[in-house]
């Protein structure tokens, strides 16, 4: 009987055997002929920006820069791109003192100094401003509203640059279809109004079965309004294999040189599938560290799982349901065992003011339902946090898929998914 690895964490990984008769799909990120050389292909995209101009000849001495980086939980190489970045604006006269980078957050909890020494290098935060801050504390500034009537607060250091940089990395995403691009700003550098409204917006105005892996929906066209009204002038996005290496890498205009990266994600992250299987036995990885993150791989393997079928879902939970948004978790809490028409109308009736909190829960009601039930394999969730979630619980992945073989009958079709945050999968 073949016997599949499964990711918990970097370091940590659990086994499942499934019966050949059973096994429907092994769902993997696709590889490339060859590994590219990791220094070479920074500096080749660099030489080859995409719909816009070389970085060293955009820049004019005394301008004034700010890089804006993702933070810890994405995995963008932003140590091993700084430095040919930084060696760049050296070469157009930018003074070390002229660049700041800004940890563009969004929602998330400021970053430990390890942390950032992880994210930058061990030198840059000592050498140059680094700003790292919790999203409530900024100073925007209004730039008015979007199309849709998104207003547009963004941090005042981001609009007063003169130059505007952003390293971020492609994977899949359940509001925006995909990361990268201008989702840097949207909601990486914007205020807690713009967030709220952008994503309370996003849960409702689209499927999120439809929106999953699709570069163009409603979400990102409000994204690349409020890139173009700053004026995000170039980009630096990375797309990675399951070790985080890179496969390539796309500079240049934040819409052309993004539609070119998201074009290679599918090529590697979009695994085709027969069908959908009866039962799905898919990772939070790299999302594991806590539900906050695990929603998009849980929304992503609902994708894999046919109506009505059984998920079992591993997820490590080293900060369990919001630790890496702490600011949210009452709310996501209270709110995660509520329907969607239950979190609406406590949003219309004034008892819910954290918008931002409910993207979790709305889109949890939205899917949940869709499965006879997910069997939860944890290593630090607790049984009420399991119980928050509606999920059930087993202590393994074996006796996960012997309950699960239980509910759907020994013949039961199985799918597997051990890097589910940055798969997809796709029939056909």
């Amino acid at each position: 009987m073949p016997t599949f690895e499964l990711p918990f964490k970097p370091g940590l990984t659990t086994h499942v055997e499934v019966d050949d008769r059973n096994l429907l799909f092994y769902a993997v990120p696709r590889r490339l002929e060859a590994l590219p050389d990791q220094l070479t292909i920074v500096e080749n995209a660099l030489d080859h920006p995409i719909g816009a101009g070389k970085l060293e000849d955009a820049l004019t001495p005394g301008d004034c820069v700010v890089i804006i980086v993702d933070d810890i939980t994405r995995p963008t190489p932003t140590a091993q791109i700084l430095p040919p970045v930084l060696k760049r604006l050296a070469q157009a006269g930018i003074a070390d003192a002229d660049i700041l980078i800004f940890m563009a957050l969004g929602t998330h909890r400021p970053m430990t100094d390890k942390e950032l020494r992880i994210k930058l290098g061990d030198e840059i935060p000592a050498h140059y401003r680094v700003i790292n801050r919790d999203y409530r504390e900024g100073n925007y500034v209004d730039l008015g509203t979007t199309f849709s009537g998104v207003p547009i607060e963004v941090n005042r250091e981001i609009v007063a640059a003169d130059f505007r940089l952003a390293i971020g990395n492609i994977v899949p995403h359940i509001t925006s279809g995909w990361g990268g691009g201008s989702k840097i700003i949207l909601p990486g550098v914007c205020s807690q109004r713009t967030v709220a409204r952008m994503h309370y917006a996003a849960c409702l105005g689209q499927p999120v079965l439809e929106v999953i892996g699709r570069r163009d929906n409603q979400a990102r066209a409000e994204m690349d309004a409020i890139a173009e009204k700053i004026g995000l002038n170039f980009i630096v996005n990375t797309v990675l294999d399951e070790n985080q290496r890179m496969l390539g890498v796309f500079a240049g205009h934040y819409i052309e040189a993004h539609r070119a990266a998201v074009a290679l994600a599918e090529q590697v992250m979009v695994a085709p599938i027969p069908k959908p299987a009866d039962i799905v036995i898919a990772s939070a990885y790299p999302c594991h560290v806590d539900y906050w993150q695990a929603i998009k791989p849980y929304t992503f393997a609902h994708l894999a799982v046919r109506e009505g079928g059984v998920l079992i879902f591993l997820l490590d939970g080293a900060e369990r349901l919001c630790g890496d948004a702490p600011s949210h978790d009452e709310v996501v809490r209270t709110c995660l065992p509520l329907s969607v028409e239950e979190q609406i109308a406590a949003v219309e009736c004034g008892a819910i003011t954290d918008i931002v909190a409910l993207n979790v829960p709305l889109y949890h009601a939205m899917v949940r339902h869709r499965v006879q039930r997910t069997i939860c394999v944890t290593n630090h969730l607790t049984a009420e946090d399991v119980r928050l979630l509606a999920f059930d619980h087993a202590p393994d992945v074996q006796t996960a898929l012997e309950y699960a073989y239980d509910f759907m009958g020994c013949d039961a079709t199985v799918g597997i998914i051990p890097y589910g945050g940055e798969t997809l999968t796709r029939v056909g």
